[in-house]
C-alpha cells in the first residue's frame, strides 16, 4: 500500500546530506527574522556575561586578593554577580524569543504541509499509509521545532562561547593556549567519526516510527474486522515486530549517541590535565600568575563544556534533518493543478459524452478500453456489470480524480481536462457505499458542501430526503455530534446524511455509487422517493447491484471487462439475451 513512500523514503535515506535541506530549513525561519536577529544579540550579550565571570575571578586572584584590596575585591565581586544577573536575563529572552519562533516556524510548515496534502492528486493516496502521512505532519515536524528552538541556539551560542575562549585564551598565554589546543584534532576524528554514521541512524529512526504510526492507524481503523476475525493475537505479535524495528533504530542512534559524549569528557580531561601539568609548573616558577592558571583551568572546561553540548545538539540535528528530508520530499510531490488557460464553467446543463475512452491504474493493467456513451441533459443512466467491470472507474475519470490514458469526456462540449478542477466539481453531487461522515454536529455534515447556506435550506435538504424524522429523534437533534465516520449512527441514517448534504449542495449532475446498497429495504423505500425530488432536472449517473435502483433509469450501460457490451432500457435489454438479462434472472431466484 505504501510502496511508493518506503521507495521515495529509501531514495532519501541513501543519499547524503543535501545543502538545499538546510536552506529550506532556514527559509522556515525567515518570516520571524527580527525575532531571530534580537536571539542572536541577545546570544552575544550572553555569551559575553558567560566569558566575563572566570576572568573577573582571575583578576580578583591577581589584583585583589593577593594585594589585600579589599575595595576592589568589592567591586569585582558585585561585578560578577551583575555578570551572572545579566547572563540570566539574556539567556531568559534568547530562549524565549528562539522558542517563539520554532514554534510559529514549525505551526506555518503543519498547516502548508495540511494544505498540500488535500491538494495531491487522487492516485497519491492509493499507494500511501495514512499513518505515515501522520507521522511526516505530526512526529517529524516535532523533531524541526526541537531544532530551531533548542538546537540552533544550541549551536549559535556554543559557537560563540567557544570563540571568545579561543581568543582570551590566545590573548592570555599563547603558548599554553596552543599547547591546549593539542587535543583538538582527537576532538575532530571523533565528530567526523560520529557524524558519517549518526545521520543514517536518524533517518531509520524516522523510518521506523513512521512504520509505528501506519501499523497503529490500520490497526486502529480495521478494530472491527480485526475482532470479528479474532486476530488480536496476530496484530499484537505484528506490532510489536514493527517496534521492536523502531527500538533497534533508537537503540542504533543512541549506542552512537553514547560512545561519543563519553569520549568528549575523556579528551576534555586530557585537555585539564595539559594545562594543569604544564600552567601548574609555570606557576611554581612563578612565570604565570595563580590566576591565569585559574583562568585556564577554567576555559578549559567551559572549552569542552560548549563541544558536549554540540555532540548532544548535533543528535536532535540529524534527527531533524532526517526528518525536514522526508517533509520536503513529500512537498514536492505535484500537487493537482488546472492546466494552463483552463476554464471556469459555469452551472452546467448536464451533458456527458464519453469518446474512446480508454485507462489502466498501472501499466498492463487495463480497466476502461474504447468506451464511448452519450448522456443528455437531465438523463438518468444506470452502469451495470460485474465487480472490476470498471464502473467506479468510469466515476473516478467524471469527477477528474484520474486523468484518461486515452480519448475525452465533455462535458456541455467542453473537454473536462481543459476545466479547472474546482470549477468541474462543483457540478458534481458524489454519493458513495462508504459515505464519509466527519466528526461534527448532524447540522455540519449536511452544511459540508454549502456551510453558507441558511437554517431553513439545510431543514429543507434533510426532509426532502426523508432524513428529519430520525435526526429529530437523536439525543441533541441536529446538534447531535455524528463522531468520527458516524460511529453512533446505523448505514442507512449515514446514507440518509450524505443523500441531504448532495441534495442542499444541488448540483447539476448526480452520481450514485451503491449508493444504497448498505440500507434495508425500508430505508431504500424511503430514499427511492426521495431520489424522484433529488433527480428532477439533474444528470444522474447510477451505479448499483439492486434492480430496483436502476429499472427506472432512462438508459441501461453494461459494462464487462472495461467495455460496453450492452445499452437500452430496462425493459429492452430484460427482454435480449446477454449479461443484463441474466443479472434480471439471479435476482428474481434471489428474491
Amino acid at each position: 500500500m505504501d510502496h511508493m513512500l518506503h521507495q521515495a523514503d529509501s531514495l532519501v535515506e541513501n543519499r547524503p546530506l543535501d545543502l538545499r535541506v538546510l536552506r529550506r530549513l532556514f527559509s522556515l525561519v525567515r518570516p520571524y527574522r527580527w525575532h531571530t536577529s534580537a536571539s542572536l544579540a541577545l546570544m552575544l550579550l550572553s555569551s559575553l556575561t558567560t566569558l566575563a565571570g572566570p576572568y573577573l575571578v582571575k583578576l580578583a586572584i591577581d589584583t585583589a586578593i593577593g594585594t589585600g584590596d579589599y575595595k576592589r575585591l568589592s567591586m569585582l565581586v558585585a561585578l560578577f554577580i551583575l555578570m551572572h544577573f545579566l547572563n540570566w536575563l539574556t539567556s531568559y529572552g534568547q530562549q524565549y524569543l528562539m522558542a517563539m519562533v520554532g514554534h510559529r516556524a514549525v505551526h506555518d510548515l503543519r498547516i502548508r504541509l495540511f494544505a498540500h496534502l488535500q491538494r495531491l492528486p487522487f492516485h497519491f493516496f492509493d499507494r500511501q499509509s495514512t499513518g505515515r502521512l501522520m507521522s511526516r505532519v505530526t512526529n517529524d515536524t516535532e523533531a524541526l521545532t526541537e531544532m530551531i528552538s533548542g538546537g540552533i541556539p544550541h549551536i549559535i551560542g556554543d559557537s560563540l562561547l567557544l570563540l571568545g575562549i579561543i581568543v582570551i585564551m590566545l590573548n592570555e598565554h599563547w603558548q599554553m593556549a596552543l599547547l591546549t589546543f593539542t587535543t583538538l584534532p582527537l576532538l575532530i576524528l571523533a565528530a567526523t567519526y560520529f557524524r558519517n554514521r549518526v545521520l543514517q541512524a536518524y533517518r531509520q529512526v524516522r523510518e521506523k516510527i513512521a512504520d509505528v504510526n501506519a501499523n497503529l492507524q490500520e490497526s486502529i481503523s480495521g478494530v472491527r474486522v480485526i475482532q470479528s476475525f479474532t486476530r488480536e493475537e496476530e496484530n499484537a505479535q505484528r506490532f510489536e515486530r514493527v517496534n521492536l524495528e523502531n527500538y533497534a533504530a533508537n537503540m542504533q542512534a543512541v549506542s552512537l549517541f553514547s560512545f561519543f559524549l563519553p569520549l568528549v569528557e575523556v579528551i576534555g580531561a586530557l585537555g585539564t590535565a595539559i594545562v594543569l601539568w604544564y600552567g601548574g609548573g609555570q606557576a611554581v616558577q612563578n612565570l604565570i600568575e595563580l590566576g591565569t592558571l585559574y583562568l585556564f583551568l577554567d576555559y578549559v572546561s567551559r572549552f569542552y563544556a560548549p563541544i558536549r553540548d554540540l555532540s548532544q545538539v548535533y543528535n536532535s540535528l540529524q534527527s531533524a534533518l532526517a526528518a525536514a528530508e522526508k517533509i520536503f520530499h513529500l512537498l514536492d510531490t505535484g500537487a493537482e493543478q488546472d492546466k494552463p488557460g483552463a476554464m471556469a464553467i459555469p452551472r452546467a446543463k448536464g451533458r456527458l459524452t464519453f469518446n474512446e475512452v480508454s485507462f489502466a491504474y498501472e501499466e498492463g493493467q487495463q480497466v476502461l478500453s474504447g468506451v464511448t456513451f452519450d448522456i443528455l441533459p437531465g438523463q438518468t443512466v444506470a452502469i451495470v456489470g460485474p465487480t472490476g467491470a470498471g464502473k467506479t472507474t468510469l466515476i473516478n475519470l467524471i469527477c477528474r480524480f484520474y486523468e484518461p490514458d486515452g480519448g475525452r469526456i465533455l462535458l456541455d462540449g467542453h473537454d473536462i481536462s481543459g476545466l479547472t478542477l474546482a470549477s468541474l466539481r462543483e457540478q458534481i453531487g458524489l454519493v458513495l457505499q462508504d459515505t464519509y461522515i466527519f466528526d461534527l454536529s448532524v447540522r455540519e455534515n449536511i452544511r459540508y458542501g454549502m456551510p453558507h447556506s441558511t437554517e431553513q435550506e439545510m431543514l429543507q435538504a434533510a426532509r426532502a430526503v426523508s432524513a428529519h424524522t430520525f435526526i429529530s429523534g437523536l439525543p441533541e437533534g441536529y446538534d447531535t455530534r455524528a463522531h468520527e465516520r458516524g460511529a453512533l449512527l446505523s448505514a442507512g441514517q449515514r446514507q440518509l446524511l450524505a443523500f441531504a448534504r448532495v441534495f442542499l449542495r444541488n448540483p447539476s449532475i448526480l452520481i450514485l455509487d451503491e449508493a444504497t446498497a448498505s440500507v434495508d429495504t425500508y430505508t431504500e423505500s424511503r430514499i427511492q422517493k426521495a431520489l424522484k425530488t433529488l433527480l428532477a432536472g439533474r444528470t444522474a449517473i447510477i451505479i448499483a447491484h439492486r434492480l430496483s435502483t436502476v429499472e427506472f433509469a432512462d438508459k441501461i450501460i453494461v459494462l464487462d471487462g472495461g467495455r460496453i457490451i450492452q445499452e437500452g432500457t430496462h425493459h429492452e435489454l430484460s427482454c435480449t439475451p446477454g449479461l443484463y438479462r441474466d443479472i434480471v434472472e439471479k435476482h428474481k431466484k434471489g428474491s
